[in-house]
């Protein structure tokens, strides 16, 4: 664990984003010091400007959506690099699980040298509510963070200074429990002094408000058995109706509209990572689309290796008939996209893959397909959803249900049937946990969310998590003329252990305790 405390310990922002946009533009490396990089507002705005993208990279890159996706059941593919999660294989020595530990720890280290910057300035041109936004953002962040680290892992360090570690790196763990309490206190404080609304892409009091309602969903089933803790469901809703029905912001009118570059940042994104294009860089530029494009022309710089990669069989069935989402996120044989290869009057889909199927969701097409942007090799600037609206509206839908079987209350079916409606789908006047659980899966599929519901739902109903993976037919496809059909069908059972991903090799060399019980964090009263 030195590793990522070591390179943080640095002031890392350095490492921000350049571009022409006031929100990601940095100083220039020459004019910083530690004595003065935190003397005005507006140094301050820049400096946690750079924790909405860099820090990220390398769990975003591959990452987020293999175990976010591949794990959950949603995601086919023949990629290696993403295969491993779907199949739980995952070997405690694989870089992309310690790609993802460190860049999410990453996001910690940097978020907590932001803090400690801002909380020792002494500029007389600074005032509290200058340092408190600025120490906002990065607890927000900080518990952004963790909660994928939890989700991933379990029990870890919570790691709330770097310098109080600079010397003894062997940490243990801690609860679970204690990191959620550690996420909500964090978010709490960004909800107290984030700003109402802000500049497009920057996090506000919503965005906090909106992060509480998950992290109160998912603490509410944490050492519970077979019901949940109702003080946090409470919560859970509280926070979640606050923001639907005070914050302003709408879903957007069409699903497929918020995979549009012209929409970064639109009223639906509540908290959303800011990439620009790589140029002669490299680490600040969103690669999904070289992942995921079926074909190499669709992108037409060299990139587009996405033709193994689609829906399993589960996921193709989830679909009903007229699901607006369903082209949206994934391209099934003779689907015709006028908005890529716009030139040729668009594009249709007709490979004939394993997957039975390929990604479209953050695929946008060739530089001349966007005009107005930059696109390059490995690289859009398109934003990665971290939470959106029509989350919170599902996160309230099941909050207001709480432990009971079914609800038809008026307003959670209100919540519930808002999403459905925006995907042309008829309403429904009684639903379930498992009703909310499968439109997530359809709702936020290829955004990397599905695998930490799951989790959560282990933690207070396991062997139902578990049953649901093993019904899941995660096989590939063969094809009869057009007609694709389940070649080699493949159910997996997982064990209780499948739900933790392994801890990377080289860190628990570095700390054994990783491997002991975990303790409770010794909050301050």
């Amino acid at each position: 664990m030195k590793n990522f405390i070591k390179y943080t310990i640095i002031i890392l922002v350095f490492a921000g984003v350049s571009c022409t946009d006031d929100f990601l533009e940095r100083i220039p490396e020459d004019a910083l010091t530690i004595d003065n990089f935190y003397s005005t507002p507006e140094e301050l705005r820049m400096g946690s400007a750079a924790l909405y993208g860099n820090p990220w990279f390398d769990w975003h890159d591959k990452a987020k959506i293999g175990i976010g996706d591949g794990a959950a059941g949603s995601f086919n593919t023949s990629d290696g690099a993403f295969r491993i999660f779907q199949m739980f294989t995952v070997p405690a020595d694989h870089a992309r699980m310690n790609e993802a530990w460190r860049s999410l720890f990453n996001v910690v280290g940097q978020a907590n040298m932001l803090i400690f910057g801002v909380s020792n300035a002494t500029s007389t041109e600074l005032t509290d509510a200058d340092k408190n936004l600025a120490i906002a953002e990065a607890r927000f962040m900080r518990a952004a963070a963790y909660m994928n680290i939890v989700a991933n892992w379990g029990p870890v360090p919570i790691i709330e200074s770097n310098i109080d570690f600079l010397e003894d790196y062997q940490i243990p763990t801690n609860t679970i429990e204690s990191i959620y309490e550690f996420v909500i206190r964090d978010l709490e404080f960004a909800a107290g002094h984030l700003l109402v609304s802000d500049l497009p892409g920057r996090v506000t009091q919503w965005s906090a408000k909106g992060m509480l309602a998950r992290a109160h969903l998912y603490a509410a089933g944490v050492g519970q058995s077979g019901t949940r803790d109702t003080e946090h469901l409470n919560k859970a809703r509280d926070y979640a109706v606050d923001v639907i029905e005070n914050s302003g912001l709408t879903l957007m009118d069409d699903y497929a509209d918020l995979y549009m570059l012209v929409n970064n940042n639109n009223p639906e994104s509540l908290f959303a990572l800011q990439w620009v294009d790589k140029g002669a860089g490299w680490g600040i530029q969103n690669t999904l689309q070289a992942y995921f494009a079926a074909e190499g022309r669709l992108t037409g710089v060299g990139d587009g290796w996405g033709g193994g990669n689609g829906a399993t069989p589960f996921m193709q069935d989830l679909y009903e008939d007229n699901d607006q989402r369903r082209k949206a996120t994934f391209m099934y044989f003779g689907d015709h996209y006028p908005e890529l290869l716009q030139a040729d009057g668009g594009y249709d889909y007709e490979l004939k893959s394993g997957a039975g199927s390929a990604v479209k969701k953050y695929v946008i097409g060739r530089p001349e397909d966007n005009p107005g942007y930059t696109l390059s090799f490995m690289s859009t600037p398109q934003n990665t959803y971290m939470l959106r609206l029509a989350e919170v509206y599902l996160i309230a839908a099941e909050a207001i249900m709480g432990n009971n079987g079914s609800t038809s209350d008026a307003d959670a079916l209100r919540y519930y049937n808002a999403v459905r409606e925006r995907a042309g789908l008829e309403p429904k006047s009684v639903i379930t946990f498992n009703d909310i659980l499968i439109e997530k899966f359809i709702e936020l599929a290829i955004e990397g969310r599905n695998w930490h519901d799951l989790v959560r739902w282990h933690y207070f109903e396991p062997q139902n998590a578990i049953n649901f993976i093993s019904d899941q037919d995660r096989g590939s496809f063969g094809w009869e003329g057009d007609d694709r059909y389940v070649q080699n069908p493949l159910f997996i059972t997982p064990t209780n252990a499948s739900f933790r991903m392994p801890y990377p090799e080289a860190e628990v060399i570095r700390n054994p305790l990783l491997n002991e019980p975990p303790v409770d964090y010794p909050f301050p009263n």
